[in-house]
């Protein structure tokens, strides 16, 4: 390790801390091991014991069962011939009823029998033994005359380990006693109720128990290797982890330390400051930025509440301690302006902002706040409030002068209009006389053409009085509310229905929203609507006129449309529809002064709603147009 890596190692805390962790998991996985290898050899006995005396202890539940029932009564063969030992016994052997032999099992026999022919699931062999046998097959070997001996004594369980043809095994021996049901057999032994009889012992070799346990020793080392190998890599990863977060903060408090430089200098430019006032110690901290603002010597700054009142414009010192005294009093913050007086005598304007913090109990212990150098905005303001004042006034002389020339422009219309009906009418009258006097004396060629002279002058006052409307339309006030655009249509289809006595016309009135605006103005918009469309269904044996809505659009305007099964238009010409004098069709098809929809524009416009048209060629036409749900700013009137 040569000198720069010692040196971090040394002012690392946690490569220190990864080294001694990495130790002590060794010495842990270490001990683990070594204290598993020690108890392993009493897990292995203890173990084995436990099951040598789960085997003792069927057998003597099985010899149990077969003295309560005095023995078992088989066939004799030549695996079970009848007991030499029990001839003494008058009903060892029994013949029944259908002449079958029978030859009685004593318990021993029984007992003697099972543990011959089955063995335990690891080998274990069990015999009966005793220290007065009937059958010398039963007589105790030396470490189980000593054993039956011990139970003599009161001893409940004797076992050991001994070597039996040079494998080591656990030996373990279990008492049984006299029962009424051994008296039938051993009676004449001397033996009463509750003596011991003898012993049931087990041999149980100890060589599956230890490949078993070395099998687990072998998963133990591998498991401790894996768990140490896992354990230090899980060490040098939190030491990695924690390293870099180490490193981190150190990166941070770099960080930290340039954001700080960085907000200094920010202030700087931005000509932003902070402070704060320690309300307990009545300390005043200002950061660099504020003293340039104010233009004092942090050296020579008494820093307190009171020098820095005595740094504001003498004028302006009573307004901001109350506004600061009601921050801290009524809990809010404030926000205002007031003025610096330099020493030359120049003065400058600042945004002051200000919080207060307050103690569980309430009492103020910490003020915070800004102060921002807006000299140059006050002045750029100063200006730009010169600037607008003077455009207000331009904007103003203009207005007049448009209205009045729009005064004029009326006036001009009005009398133009009168003059030139007049004319128009001496035209109509004189036509009408020469026609109603002078009928005989005329041709045919001669009425024809009287007929169109009356029927132009018929339009062109016609087109002076729509001409007359549009423009007044644009100037005339708005008297607003709620409006009820069925009823409005009813009314106007009615009174235009009346005029053609001789057409088919259907109405049919859908779904209507609501809607807000100028009755008058909106029932001239239904009326050149739905003129239109009895206008221009003409051809049909039957016209259908529908009107309906929603409010689709948006949640502050309703949709209106009015249909009608006419002759339609071609949708390339569309943007034509609503000029003034614009029309799709002759006059020689279909009557009008091209005025009607420009009108209905201009008033759905002044209402601040859009219109529009869609329509096919011989497939109608439908003329879109929306209004306000509710009152506008502009169009709001104080109900009486």
């Amino acid at each position: 390790m040569n000198s720069k890596r010692w040196d971090v190692f040394r002012s690392s805390a946690v490569l220190r801390n990864a080294v001694f962790a990495a130790f002590a998991w060794m010495v842990i996985s270490a001990g683990s091991v070594f204290w598993y290898l020690l108890d392993s050899d009493r897990q292995i006995l203890e173990i084995a014991r436990h099951e040598a005396a789960a085997y003792i202890g069927k057998d003597i539940a099985f010899r149990a069962w077969a003295t309560s029932h005095g023995g078992v009564y088989v066939a004799p063969s030549e695996t079970t011939p009848p007991n030499p030992y029990l001839s003494e016994i008058p009903d060892r052997d029994v013949e029944t009823t259908s002449g079958k032999k029978l030859t009685l099992m004593n318990p021993a026999y029984v007992l003697r029998e099972v543990q011959t022919h089955f063995s335990g699931p690891f080998g274990e062999k069990g015999r009966i033994v005793s220290l007065r046998p009937l059958n010398p097959i039963n007589a105790p070997d030396e470490w189980e005359r000593v054993a039956l001996l011990r139970f003599e004594a009161g001893a409940r369980e004797v076992s050991a380990v001994d070597r039996i043809d040079g494998v080591p095994h656990l030996r373990m021996m279990k008492p049984f006693l006299v029962e009424q049901g051994c008296l039938k057999c051993h009676g004449q032994q001397g033996y009463k109720v509750g003596d011991v009889r003898g012993g049931i012992a087990v041999s149980l070799s100890l060589e599956p128990f230890r490949q078993a346990s070395g099998e687990a020793k072998r998963h133990l080392m591998i498991g401790h290797a894996v768990g140490w190998i896992v354990g230090l890599l899980a060490i040098g990863l939190v030491a990695v982890r924690s390293r870099r977060r180490e490193l981190e903060r150190e990166r941070a408090n770099d960080i930290l330390r340039n954001s700080e430089a960085s907000l200094a200098e920010a202030q700087r430019i931005a000509h932003l400051g902070n402070w704060e006032l320690d309300l307990l110690s009545n300390v005043l901290t200002w950061s660099t930025e504020i003293f340039r603002i104010f233009e004092l010597d942090p050296t020579k700054f008494g820093a307190s509440y009171e020098a820095f009142l005595g740094a504001i414009h003498p004028d302006d010192r009573a307004m901001v301690n109350q506004a600061y005294t009601d921050s801290v009093a009524n809990r809010t913050p404030y926000d205002i302006v007031h003025r610096l007086l330099m020493r030359d005598g120049r003065i400058k304007y600042v945004n002051e902002k200000c919080e207060t913090r307050y103690a569980p109990d309430g009492k103020p212990i910490r003020s915070l706040g800004t102060i921002h150098d807006i000299t140059e905005r006050q002045r750029a303001e100063k200006a730009v409030r010169a600037l607008n004042q003077e455009l207000e006034q331009r904007v103003a002389a203009r207005t007049a002068q448009l209205e009045a020339a729009n005064t004029e422009l009326e006036a001009f219309a009005f009398s133009v209009s009168h003059d030139l009906r007049a004319p128009l009418r001496a035209i109509d009258g004189f036509s009408r006389i020469l026609v109603e006097d002078y009928e005989s004396t005329l041709d045919a060629e001669g009425r024809r053409l009287l007929g169109v002279v009356r029927e132009n002058s018929a339009r062109m006052a016609q087109l002076i009085d729509d001409i007359l409307s549009f423009s007044r339309m644009s100037r005339r006030d708005m008297e607003t509310g709620d409006l009820d655009i069925g009823a409005l249509a009813q009314s106007v289809f009615d009174e235009l229905r009346a005029a053609v006595p001789g057409r088919m016309l259907v109405l049919k009135i859908g779904e209507l929203p609501t809607a807000w605006g100028d009755r008058a103005m909106m029932r001239q918009v239904l009326a050149n609507l739905i003129s239109n469309a009895i206008k221009f269904t003409g051809p049909r044996a039957e016209a259908l006129i529908e009107i309906a809505g929603d409010t689709d659009n948006g949640a502050d305007e309703s949709h209106f449309y009015v249909r009608d099964n006419g002759v339609g238009f071609d949708m390339q010409y569309v943007e034509k529809l609503f000029g003034v004098f614009q029309r799709l069709h002759s006059t020689e098809e279909f009557e009008g002064t091209g005025i009607g929809l420009a009108i209905v524009k201009r008033i759905i416009v002044r209402h601040g709603g859009r219109v529009w048209a869609e329509g096919e060629v011989d497939g109608g036409a439908t003329m879109h147009f929306t209004l306000p749900r509710i009152a506008q700013p502009q169009q709001r009137r104080p109900q009486s």
